[in-house]
């Protein structure tokens, strides 16, 4: 692995940031539960427990070589190629089959640390604000549901260790383009849901689910015009630090 690269997730995985103290008993472990609560909305998804955790590029070695990946249990690495006009993005994910909290507290991931807040940044990498973190919460709240998760923001004591985590992830235009497309993504899928959601006809979770069946949760000719746009100004800010995979599609 690039060093730079390994010195940001020890840096990460050294920063035990934790918003409220047992926070997990306020909501039953509802995140280490793979949000079974948010599932029971749904009827055929997420049916069978598992928890799928969404990982920065490169996290997937390092946890691999720092041997800590046998947390996970039974567990898949699922990795989705998404072209984008001339480059290859590698979306990556850990789904865990394991009862209960798929990771271990001191060696989770990335998104785990943050939820569920995720930041916000200026394409300099300044933190800029912070949004939810799962598309799950987010429907949550299309709904007016009140949160499960009662963390709403980083408290004093823990704001330190939410900035450096930050801070650690803007050292890379690689892990901040990725971190800012999966936002993109995620509010695309909000937006699309909050739209549907407005004729009454269904609850956000029903469509969320009839949509991700369809395969209709996106709408590729939109998406993937913010996502190339997005993708040209980081070329643009960092030059040659900021390399994506190039796509083997002729096309």
């Amino acid at each position: 692995m690039n060093r730079a690269i390994t010195e940001i997730f020890d840096t990460i995985y050294a920063t035990d940031l934790v918003y409220l103290k047992d926070c997990w008993k306020l909501c039953d472990a509802h995140c280490c539960d793979g949000f079974s609560k948010h599932k029971k909305y749904f009827r055929l998804i997420g049916q069978e427990h598992s928890s799928e955790i969404y990982l920065l590029p490169g996290e997937y070695q390092f946890l691999k070589e720092k041997d800590w990946l046998h947390q996970f249990g039974d567990h898949d690495h699922r990795v989705i190629d998404f072209e984008l006009d001339g480059n290859l993005l590698k979306i990556e994910s850990i789904v865990s089959r394991k009862p209960g909290c798929a990771c271990e507290h001191d060696t989770r991931p990335t998104l785990c640390r943050l939820y569920p807040l995720l930041p916000v940044f200026s394409i300099e990498g300044r933190l800029i604000g912070t949004e939810k973190a799962v598309i799950f919460d987010e429907v949550e709240a299309i709904e007016k549901l009140n949160p499960i998760c009662q963390v709403g923001s980083a408290p004093f004591p823990e704001l330190n260790k939410f900035l450096a985590i930050a801070q650690e992830i803007a050292r890379d235009p690689i892990q901040l383009f990725y971190l800012e497309a999966y936002r993109l993504t995620k509010q695309h899928v909000v937006h699309k849901v909050t739209i549907d959601a407005s004729s009454g006809k269904s609850n956000a979770f029903s469509l969320y689910e009839k949509a991700f069946i369809r395969g209709a949760l996106i709408d590729h000719s939109v998406l993937d015009e913010k996502l190339i746009c997005l993708r040209d100004n980081f070329q643009k800010h960092y030059g040659d630090r900021f390399q994506l995979d190039r796509s083997t599609d002729p096309s």
